[in-house]
Formats: C-alpha cells, structure tokens, sequence
C-alpha cells in the first residue's frame, strides 16, 4: 500500500513538473495573455482536468511557476549566499563576473517583469507573487553587497548597500527588458559597464574625509 502511493506521488510530482515546464515555454512564445490551459494541456501531454487537478485556473498556475522557477533560479545564482571578495584588487573582476545579464536571463524574470508592467492585473495573484519575489531579491542584494563592502565604508554610510542593490536590480531591468524586446545588443559588454559603475560608486564611498583614497578593504 505504501509502495502504491509512493508511485502516486511521483506520478502526481512528474505531471506537476511537466505542466509548469510546458507553462514555462509558452509563456516565453505567447506571455501570459497567450498561454491558456488548453495550450498548457497539448504541450504537456496531459488533459486539461490534470492541469486544473493542480491548480485552480491559469492565474494560480502562472503565480506557482513564478515561485518555483524563483527557487531554482535563486540556487543558481547564489545570491543570498554570495559573500564576495574582500580585496579592492579583486573587486571589479569580481564584479564583472557576478553582474551579467545571464543572472537576470530566466524566463520567469521576463514574465514576472512583463506582468509587472500591467497595471490592470494589479490582483493577479501571479503578478503579487512576483513583485514579493522582487522584493526578495532586493533585500538578497542588500545583503549581499553589506558583505561585500568594508566594514569601515558601512558604518559611514549604512544605506549604501540598499542603493547599490537598487542600483543593480534597476540596471539589470533595464538590460532585461532589452533582451525580452529582441535588441541585438552585446549585454556582457553592457554588464561589464554595470560593474564599473558600481565599482566607482565603491570608490567614492572608500575615499576619505580629505578627498583621498582610503585603506583598502
């Protein structure tokens, strides 16, 4: 008996996975809009009743891919674990290695900023999961760039890691964006230009109260 509903159990997480992966691709082709759960159905291989089986309607569907394709990305990325370099010498190559565009390149990202953008869906459950994630990824940041910052330049200026997270979620939007609307644009060579910029704003916050560079981390 426990055998059986072991199988039922991988059966039920396997038919889960292939409808978010088919949910997945069609919102990359068609967005949100575009995909519908007779869609979601065909490139499943499942029936329609197996889709709503899980999830209640496309919204409830659309906001748990989110969350899903979220946790996966997240341990891609390493974000929230990232401690970073604590040498001025290895900053900048350290940043151009950690701020491309591919961190920003899930298809979730895409949709999540895409539903973000529709106002008229400020209920869609999938667009409120979403814009929490977004907050989450904010405060990963912040955090990420309180270690990576010398303790000298955060006791200075406490706030600094909050805006350069800003400054790189607001950036890596913006890279995003682009690449959803087909630019054919070097975004290395973009994400490269990110990270100078966010080295110089370090710079200026190591400098001393005389206009001259501080100690190094």
């Amino acid at each position: 008996m426990a055998k059986k509903a072991g199988v039922q159990h991988r059966q039920t997480e396997e038919s889960r996975r292939r409808i978010l992966e088919a949910t997945l691709e069609l919102a990359a082709e068609r967005g949100y809009e575009g995909t519908t759960i007779a869609l979601v159905s065909k490139r499943s291989g499942l029936p329609s009743g197996s889709v709503y089986w899980h999830f209640e309607n496309k919204d409830s569907l659309f906001a748990a891919l989110i969350e899903q394709s979220f946790e996966e990305w997240a341990r891609q990325t390493g974000w929230s674990r990232e401690s970073g370099p604590r040498s001025q010498q290895r900053l900048d190559d350290f940043l151009r290695e950690r701020l491309t565009a591919d961190d920003f390149s899930h298809g979730f990202w895409r949709l999540g900023l895409l539903l973000s953008l529709e106002r008229r869906m400020a209920d869609s459950s999938a667009r409120q999961t979403f814009l929490a994630i977004r907050r989450r990824v904010l405060d990963a940041l912040a955090q990420w760039w309180s270690v990576l910052l010398p303790d000298e330049v955060g006791a200075r200026d406490p706030e600094l890691s909050r805006r350069l997270a800003q400054f790189t979620l607001a950036t890596s939007d913006g890279l995003f964006i682009a690449m959803a609307a087909g630019d054919d644009w070097d975004f290395h060579a973009l994400s490269a230009m990110l990270a100078d910029a966010l080295s110089h704003q370090v710079c200026r916050a190591l400098q001393g109260a005389d206009g001259t560079a501080g100690a190094g981390p």
